[in-house]
């Protein structure tokens, strides 16, 4: 279908400076605001820097913090299990002082001298408070006690010779255990009424003969103060700090709690949290859940359990606190270490950051550059080499620029051929010529709607004219078939003309020409498409033999795309030839002439029938097979072939002979007719022409891809 050309400079612009129409393919985008905008703020490369070095420096510190955080929680778990042990240890430690006592204060029971005296009369207090003494002396005791067999004070070390003598300790376990069992036994006591003290105190029974003769002289009994240097002990076997809070009231008054032993860090005033928890001690009598204080300016967690006495009465609180700070002490000279580390990193990485900035910045920048001045219309752009992203995004740029030259250079072609503003008719003919029937209805109303403004030319179908839709205030293509209504084809134009526009209304692409209409006027036919004002590819070659590589490629890139959208639709085209392509001025072509395509699923099988033009035929074609995508690959290869040579691979005289030799014959190399054609671009042609449909490519997507890498 011929169209008319809009008129265009003569010359292949260097500068492209007005865009094509909005959606064509090879058209140059909008960019103005691209073009004039100038970059504020800082610049990429130091945004990169900055950000990596801040990314880093955000990396170290959160880095820090979790690990401070988690190992917080960490230290505090294993802070809280520890403490559950407490109970467990102190047991046994008490166990141990009591069995030790024990038996030191019964190997001095068992004495002959201890028994001598316990088996003298009262009548000498002075001896027996000596004796006392010594044996403080001898045990390492704060006080040692001596009863007679009926539990009163014999003496005791602490006090004068004389002082509490026969007082009446019956009642209390560690002295009526020895008298009633015969064994002995030990047990906490708190002495509040002179010097306030917790010890353990152990005692046995001293006695006299054996078996049945075995009489009890009276008990010896030794009170070991829980002084500093075992709570040291208990201090080193929890692995914490411990403090022994005792109530120093007398039973009448209200509760005063005193610190009776502690260590460094326990000493001094009670904190109010370790108040707290001995408190709960003496209320509940039971073991407190871990608490958490701060003491001498250092954060603790501690646990408070009951000391009881002989009678299970709780008498102190034994309080064990772990350090927090302790706890976390290696992991706090790690995190040092980490922070002196990472500011090392963070001052080591700073020119490396730097140079990595400036690595992806520069290529960057040259490739923003790049785009303003193709925004502005320059092509002669310098991109960057670069590899990864930036690397493909500058190829991808370099395709683009490619495509824009490309284009410009078609545009420069058409623009050449153009003699003369208006419509272009073949050869020179006036559009308003009446030299013929169908010329001469140019000008009239046709189908009450369409004015005729030109004859655009003439197919094998009918004629086509540039029109006017009066309704819709557009120009259309308008085609009419010849002699409808008249002999015995005209049911079949008629059908083929029918067929032609529901297989083109179906695609809407920038490379395929649209299809509008389809009505019938005063016994004729017709259709209306999309008016292209351009020229056919068959004019551009009959003009000029073999096309400049350059816009002959990216005329073949443009059919691809178009035959794929054809294909895409389902539909095989059937008669792809320079005729069925157009160019426009702005360099865009269009793929038309749908009369002998076909959907896949609707090909005839019975018989042979060749349907097409013989020169750009398919093999399958020829012999009249089933046809599928790769046919038209094979067209588009033919077509190739001329544009870049001049000349079609096969002519013959006759018909028959062409269809043979695309049956049987081999095409030479397109670079033997012309040497400077890329031996890629060679290989594509030759593989469309391909006799075996496998081993052309696979569909115009690929066919396109292919184009896509060739330079020229």
């Amino acid at each position: 279908m011929p169209t008319g050309t809009d008129a265009a400079p003569a010359s292949a612009p260097a500068r492209v400076d007005t865009p094509g129409p909005a959606g064509s393919p090879g058209s140059v985008p909008v960019l103005r605001a691209i073009a004039d905008d100038v970059p504020r703020g800082f610049a990429l490369r130091t945004r990169l820097f900055l950000g990596s070095a801040l990314l880093l420096a955000f990396t170290i510190g959160a880095a820090i913090a979790f690990l401070t955080f988690k190992s917080q929680r960490v230290a505090d778990q294993k802070i809280r299990e520890d403490l559950n042990a407490v109970p467990a240890i102190f047991e046994g430690y008490r166990s141990t002082q009591a069995s030790a006592r024990e038996r030191a204060v019964r190997s001095l029971a068992e004495e002959a001298g201890t028994k001598a005296l316990m088996a003298e009369v009262r009548e000498h207090p002075e001896t027996f408070h000596d004796s006392a003494q010594g044996f403080a002396k001898v045990l390492g005791a704060r006080t040692v006690y001596l009863f007679d067999s009926a539990g009163a004070l014999l003496a005791r070390s602490d006090r004068e010779a004389g002082e509490e003598t026969g007082r009446d300790f019956t009642g209390i376990s560690w002295v009526d255990i020895p008298r009633e069992t015969r064994t002995e036994t030990s047990a906490f006591i708190l002495e509040v009424s002179r010097d306030r003290a917790l010890s353990l105190v152990a005692a046995a029974p001293v006695t006299q003969g054996q078996g049945a003769e075995l009489r009890l002289n009276g008990v010896i009994a030794a009170a070991f103060e829980v002084s500093a240097e075992r709570v040291k002990d208990l201090a080193l076997l929890t692995a914490g700090d411990v403090a022994v809070v005792a109530n120093a009231a007398p039973r009448s008054e209200a509760p005063r709690y005193e610190v009776l032993q502690a260590t460094p860090r326990f000493a001094g005033a009670i904190p109010a949290g370790l108040r707290d928890a001995a408190t709960r001690v003496f209320e509940k009598e039971a073991q407190t859940e871990p608490v958490e204080f701060v003491a001498n300016a250092e954060p603790f967690i501690a646990t408070a359990l009951p000391i009881r006495s002989g009678r299970n009465e709780v008498i102190g609180a034994l309080v064990v606190g772990r350090s927090k700070n302790a706890e976390m002490a290696p992991f706090l000279q790690i995190r040092r270490s980490l922070l002196i580390v990472g500011a090392i990193a963070l001052i080591l990485s700073l020119p490396f950051s730097f140079a990595l900035a400036q690595g992806l910045a520069g290529p960057i920048q040259k490739l923003a550059e790049g785009a303003r001045k193709i925004a502005g219309g320059e092509l002669d752009v310098s991109l960057p080499a670069a590899g990864g992203e930036v690397g493909a995004l500058a190829r991808a740029f370099e395709g683009m620029v490619g495509e824009l030259k490309e284009k410009a250079q078609l545009e420069a072609l058409v623009a050449n051929m153009q003699r003369r503003p208006g419509d272009i008719t073949f050869r020179g003919a006036s559009p308003n010529s009446r030299d013929s029937g169908e010329s001469g209805q140019v000008g009239r109303i046709f189908a009450g709607r369409y004015e005729l403004l030109s004859e655009l030319g003439k197919g094998g179908m009918g004629v086509v004219f540039r029109a006017r839709d009066r309704e819709l205030d557009e120009e259309v293509a308008l085609k009419v078939l010849k002699g409808v209504g008249e002999g015995e084809g005209a049911s079949a134009q008629v059908d083929r003309l029918r067929h032609e526009i529901k297989l083109a209304r179906v695609i809407t692409h920038p490379n395929v020409v649209r299809a509008f209409d389809f009505g019938e006027s005063a016994g004729s036919r017709f259709l209306t498409m999309e008016y292209v004002p351009g020229t056919t590819l068959r004019e551009v070659i009959d003009a000029r033999g073999g096309l400049q590589l350059t816009p002959a490629l990216q005329i073949a890139k443009q059919v691809c795309r178009g035959l794929a959208a054809v294909h895409k639709a389902g539909i095989i085209h059937g008669d792809l030839k320079p005729q069925n392509v157009m160019v426009m001025g702005n360099g865009v072509a269009k793929l038309m002439d749908f009369g002998v395509a076909r959907t896949r699923s609707n090909q005839d099988h019975g018989g042979v029938s060749v349907v097409g033009t013989p020169l750009y035929m398919s093999p399958e074609q020829a012999k009249g097979a089933d046809l599928d995508e790769r046919s038209d690959i094979y067209s588009a290869g033919v077509m190739m072939y001329e544009m870049f040579t001049g000349q079609c691979p096969f002519k013959a005289k006759e018909v028959a002979e062409i269809l043979q030799m695309h049956l049987s014959d081999a095409p030479a190399d397109p670079r033997t007719i012309r040497p400077e054609i890329p031996a890629p671009l060679a290989e594509i042609i030759l593989a469309c022409l391909s006799k075996p449909r496998a081993q052309r490519p696979g569909s115009a997507v690929d066919l396109d891809r292919w184009l896509m890498r060739v330079r020229v």
